[in-house]
């Protein structure tokens, strides 16, 4: 038997911990609200090789109800393969979006967050997917976020991966840990919508694009080249280091704005 909701009886229940939308019924205000979050969420596969994995994860993303699907280099992305295995789910291929490289992808991204089944040295330890679902769910009550999936062949690139803010692992059978690239994603958003009953903390501010903290590391890494104080290989885990320790800090444009203000700062004391 449906119950008729009450904007009171909405407001009180334990799946909804969101600042008061005034709807005439209960389960629109949750589904409009849901909905609204999931399309903030932003689907990014970089080069990847079958147009069949294309399709198939689109199919995943209408079952979930995500929508926005961004390809990095993609091999015909818009083949009768494709549109075959996005049975029902073409609309989110007619609307997809394709960029030369991962920077301009995440480009707005407010969180970045890599998906992958290799440790990288100078970038932490891998975060089990389950322990960063509030994290993400938290982040798009405010801004995007990007999730990002490499080659089927080859995975994200160290360089790629420097791009994300976190990069977590899919749990499996430690014997054979690779997974299809639609079985990934498929896993990821059916977390991510699970996650979606549970209380999600509302950030009180918003983090800094992923174009802002890319220009911030740009100067910190000329600074730090001028300086001498980063050379060669071990210059690169360095700055990788770097990378991780202002990730974790989450910071957000004002916090950016004073980081490179001193940095210029630095610069200019330097030249006199």
């Amino acid at each position: 038997m449906s119950r008729k909701w009450t904007r009171a009886s909405l407001l009180s229940h334990s799946r909804f911990h969101f600042q008061p939308f005034f709807y005439y019924n209960g389960w629109v205000a949750l589904k409009r609200h849901f909905r609204d979050l999931l399309k903030k969420v932003e689907i990014v596969l970089v080069r990847p090789l079958r147009p069949g994995n294309i399709g198939a994860v689109a199919r995943a993303m209408k079952n979930m109800g995500f929508i926005r699907l961004v390809l990095v280099e993609p091999v015909d992305p818009l083949s009768s393969e494709a549109y075959q295995m996005a049975y029902g789910a073409t609309e989110i291929l007619k609307r997809v979006k394709i960029v030369k490289t991962l920077s301009q992808a995440v480009s707005r991204a407010g969180l970045v967050v890599g998906v992958t089944a290799r440790p990288r040295k100078g970038l932490g330890g891998l975060i089990p997917l389950p322990k960063v679902v509030p994290e993400i769910l938290a982040c798009v009550t405010r801004q995007r976020v990007a999730v990002v999936f490499g080659s089927e062949r080859t995975g994200l690139t160290n360089d790629e991966t420097a791009l994300c803010q976190r990069l977590v692992v899919i749990p499996t059978a430690p014997d054979f840990p690779s997974l299809n690239l639609a079985q990934a994603v498929m896993v990821v958003l059916y977390e991510l919508w699970r996650g979606l009953s549970e209380k999600i903390i509302v950030p009180d501010r918003t983090l800094s694009s992923s174009q802002e903290l890319e220009r911030f590391y740009q100067d910190l890494e000329e600074l730090l080249v001028q300086i001498e104080f980063v050379k060669g290989r071990q210059g690169r885990f360095i700055l990788s280091d770097l990378r991780r320790i202002f990730g974790r800090a989450s910071l957000d444009s004002r916090e950016v704005r004073i980081l490179r203000g001193i940095l210029r700062q630095i610069r200019w004391s330097k030249r006199c």
